[in-house]
């Protein structure tokens, strides 16, 4: 699997683990499960953050190394190359808290410690698709299975988008199956209904998934690179 989506599966999970807190809190009566929720949202938070400082900086590192690769005619000249690009990288600070990526997991992570609001009558007349603001809606792993979704389709009541095989199979036989995205609000049960074919979230997924052999193979030069420059501070002790 590649950083990113080691990465983007712990943020993932960080968000899976606030949302089932708050589903104990919204049914346990009782203010320990909510002490709980609140203070580990902070503890989560902090946790994304360092994550995505990692991811941020990663992606430094392998710019730069492309860059080196790239200015270097001899092992020797990458090696030294290497190394400068990546101290500069390394001592760079990081505004972590101000990227995109963490102010939208921010935000998802209190719209799941927000109180709730009264819950909807669950009937398809009484309900009105929303687009929920402050979560991320778009990502091109299914929410319960975590792989690459081949064949999207969006949640009309929320926006969210799921793998078709997998979301119809567990509804078939199950009406109680809700948007599994962490701060999701839409608490309406999922319907074969609410399911739409969407191509343009679709051609983002063959561009994901290409970005992504991309970088696996990226990753690969990188590390036959690193191999070099090994060998050539072996042969140089």
């Amino acid at each position: 699997m590649e950083f990113n989506q080691y990465a983007d599966s712990a943020l993932s999970s960080l968000l899976e683990t606030t949302k089932f807190l708050q589903e104990i809190s919204d049914d346990v009566d009782g203010g320990e499960v909510r002490k709980l929720l609140e203070e580990g949202a902070r503890s989560r938070l902090e946790n994304a953050e360092k994550i995505i400082e990692l991811k941020t900086r990663h992606k430094g590192l392998v710019q730069e190394m492309q860059v080196a690769r790239g200015e270097s005619a001899t092992v020797e000249e990458l090696g030294r190359n290497w190394n400068e690009r990546r101290n500069a990288v390394e001592s760079k600070p990081i505004d972590t808290k101000n990227t995109a990526e963490y102010q939208s997991f921010k935000r998802s992570i209190e719209a799941c410690i927000s109180k709730p609001e009264p819950e909807a009558i669950d009937s398809d007349e009484d309900v009105v698709p929303m687009e929920l603001s402050g979560v991320n809606v778009f990502s091109p792993y299914d929410p319960w299975t975590k792989a690459l979704i081949r064949n999207p389709v969006r949640n009309k009541m929320c926006g969210h988008i799921y793998d078709h095989e997998y979301v119809h199979g567990i509804i078939k036989n199950n009406i109680g199956i809700r948007c599994p995205v962490a701060g999701c609000g839409n608490k309406v049960h999922i319907h074969p209904a609410h399911l739409i074919k969407d191509e343009a979230v679709k051609q983002k997924i063959i561009l994901q998934e290409v970005q992504d052999t991309q970088s696996d193979a990226d990753e690969d030069d990188d590390e036959d690179a690193n191999e070099e420059v090994e060998q050539v501070a072996d042969d140089e002790d």
